[in-house]
C-alpha cells in the first residue's frame, strides 16, 4: 500500500469525522450563526442561513489549513494522524481516536504547549478587561492578565469508584503529580462568621462547630484523590470517550474547582443541591467527598444537561445514581418556591461572564451581545443565590461560586443579597474562608481585597482560576 494512497484514505476519513455532531459544534464558532452549537439545521438564525455548502466550506477552510499538520509520517512505514481521528501503524491497522479535542499521547508536550500559545486573543475582549480590571486591580492586572493568555493547568481527580490501572499510576509518578492533601496542610483553624456577630455568646456558638467541621474535613480531604505537579506545572492526560456502562479512572479540571466543594463542607447523609451542576465536575467531586444522603444535580438547559449526565454516568456506579442522585432540569430561581427549607447544602455555581473562554472568543456579533448579557449577569446572580438560601434549611449553608475576576459578579452579588435578607430580618452569617486560603497558599493565589469571599487570581506561576467562593450560612 503507497504512503499517497494512505494520505488520501486518512484524508477522507478525517474529513468525514468532521461532519459530526461535536465537530460542527466546534466549527458554528467560525461561523455567523452561533446558535449551530446547540442546532445543527440550517434554521434561519440572526438573518443568516446555514446551509449545507456553508458547512463545506468551514470544513475544506479547516481541513486546508491544518490537515498538512495533522498528517505526519511515522517513524515507521505507516502514517500518524495527530490531533484528530486515526492512527497506522507498522501493520496498517487503524484506531479511532475518542475526538479532535482528545489530548493524544504521542504528541510530545511541547508540541501541545505551542499549539496553546499561538491561540491569539481577542482584542475587542482584552481591551474590555483593560478597562475594567485595570481598575479593579490596579498594577496587579498586567500579571493577572498574562496568565489569562497562557494556557490553564488542569489536575487529575482519580474516581474513586473504580479501580486506577497500573498505566494511570505509571503516569502519574512519570509526571511526579502528587495528591494536593500531600502538598498543603490539612485544614486546621475554624470556620467563624465575620459579619452579624452581635456578641461573644454567638461567636463563642460559631467556635462551637469548629471541631465536627476540622474532623470531617481531614476526612473529606483524604477521600479527595486530586493530583497535581508541585511545582504547578503542566499536567498532559488523555481525556477518554464516554463508554455506557463503564467508569472512567479520572476527571481532567482545575485545582481551583474544588476550593467551593471543599468550602460546602458536605458530610454523610446530607441532602444537597448542585443548583447549576453542568458539566458536573462539582457534583463528582461532592459524591467522591462524603456518602451523600442525595444530591440533586440540576441543569436547566437541555444540551448541558445531557453533558451533566453523561459525565455523572461516566464516573459514578447506577446503583448510586439510581438511589442517591436525582438528575433535575428546573430554573435555579425557582427552587426557593418549590422546595423551601429543603437541603442541607446548597452549591450555587452560577453562570457568569468566564473570563478564560471569553478572552478567545472570535465572533464580534457574539462577542458584542455577550458584553450586553455581562451587565445583566449580576441580577440574574442574585436571583439563583436568593433561591439557594430559601430552599436551605435553617442551620444549612450556601456556597457561591463564579469562575470570573468580576468584582460586580462576585462580592458585590454577596452583598445584595446579604443586605436585602438583613432589611426582611432573615439572620444570614457570611463564613469567614480565610482559614481556607492558609492551607492552600503553595496551590494558590488569593487576592486580599475581597470582602465577603475568597478569589483566586491566575498567576503565570500559579496559573489556577479564576475561582471566586462565598460561603453563607442560614440562621433564620
Amino acid at each position: 500500500m503507497s504512503t499517497s494512497w494512505k494520505i488520501q484514505r486518512n484524508s477522507r476519513k478525517l474529513t468525514a469525522y468532521l461532519y459530526n455532531t461535536r465537530s460542527r459544534r466546534r466549527l458554528s464558532s467560525t461561523s455567523k450563526c452561533d446558535s449551530l452549537s446547540r442546532d445543527y439545521s440550517s434554521k434561519p438564525c440572526n438573518g443568516y442561513t446555514r446551509s449545507k455548502s456553508f458547512l463545506q466550506n468551514d470544513v475544506k477552510w479547516l481541513s486546508t489549513e491544518s490537515l498538512a499538520a495533522a498528517i505526519r509520517p511515522s517513524a515507521s512505514s505507516g502514517l500518524q494522524l495527530v490531533k484528530g481521528g486515526y492512527e497506522t501503524g507498522q501493520n496498517g491497522s487503524n484506531t479511532e481516536a475518542d475526538s479532535l479535542e482528545e489530548v493524544n499521547t504521542h504528541n510530545s508536550v511541547e508540541e501541545r504547549r505551542e499549539f496553546k500559545h499561538n491561540r491569539v486573543p481577542s482584542q475587542l475582549v482584552l481591551d474590555h478587561f483593560d478597562r475594567q480590571y485595570g481598575r479593579q486591580f490596579g498594577s496587579d492586572w498586567s500579571d493577572i492578565k498574562a496568565a489569562l493568555m497562557a494556557p490553564k493547568l488542569n489536575g487529575i481527580l482519580l474516581n474513586n469508584f473504580t479501580e486506577v490501572s497500573s498505566k494511570v499510576a505509571t503516569m502519574l509518578e512519570e509526571q511526579r503529580l502528587q495528591n494536593v492533601s500531600d502538598i498543603c496542610s490539612v485544614l486546621e483553624k475554624t470556620l467563624t462568621p465575620h459579619l452579624n456577630k452581635h456578641d461573644e455568646a454567638q461567636e463563642e456558638e460559631a467556635i462551637g462547630l469548629s471541631e465536627p467541621f476540622r474532623n470531617h474535613q481531614k476526612n473529606a480531604e483524604s477521600k479527595l484523590k486530586f493530583y497535581i505537579h508541585p511545582e504547578n506545572r503542566h499536567v498532559w492526560f488523555p481525556k477518554h470517550k464516554h463508554v455506557p456502562r463503564q467508569l472512567k479512572q479520572y476527571f481532567l479540571q482545575g485545582a481551583a474547582s474544588l476550593l467551593p466543594v471543599l468550602a460546602l463542607d458536605v458530610q454523610q447523609d446530607d441532602s444537597v443541591l448542585d443548583m447549576c451542576a453542568a458539566p458536573g465536575g462539582k457534583s463528582l467531586a461532592l459524591l467522591q467527598t462524603a456518602e451523600l444522603g442525595l444530591l440533586t444535580s440540576n441543569e436547566p438547559d437541555l444540551w448541558r444537561k445531557r453533558r451533566l449526565v453523561e459525565t455523572l454516568q461516566s464516573y459514578i456506579p447506577q446503583e448510586i445514581l439510581a438511589t442517591r442522585v436525582d438528575m433535575t432540569k428546573l430554573s435555579g430561581v425557582h427552587f426557593g418556591n418549590v422546595a423551601p427549607n429543603a437541603f442541607d447544602k446548597v452549591l450555587v455555581d452560577a453562570p457568569c461572564s468566564n473570563d478564560r473562554s471569553w478572552l478567545y472568543n472570535r465572533n464580534s456579533v457574539g462577542m458584542q451581545m455577550r458584553m450586553e448579557d455581562r451587565r445583566h449577569l449580576p441580577q440574574l446572580q442574585a436571583s439563583l443565590l436568593r433561591s439557594a438560601l430559601h430552599a436551605v434549611r435553617p442551620g444549612g449553608s450556601v456556597v457561591y461560586a463564579t469562575c470570573t475576576l468580576s468584582q460586580k459578579e462576585n462580592d458585590d452579588v454577596v452583598e445584595s443579597v446579604f443586605e436585602q435578607f438583613s432589611k426582611n430580618k432573615s439572620r444570614i452569617d457570611v463564613i469567614n474562608l480565610s482559614n481556607l486560603t492558609e492551607n492552600f497558599w503553595r496551590i494558590f493565589r488569593f487576592d486580599s481585597s475581597t470582602r465577603f469571599g475568597q478569589l483566586v487570581l491566575p498567576h503565570l506561576d500559579a496559573n489556577w482560576g479564576p475561582m471566586y467562593f462565598a460561603k453563607l450560612k442560614k440562621v433564620l
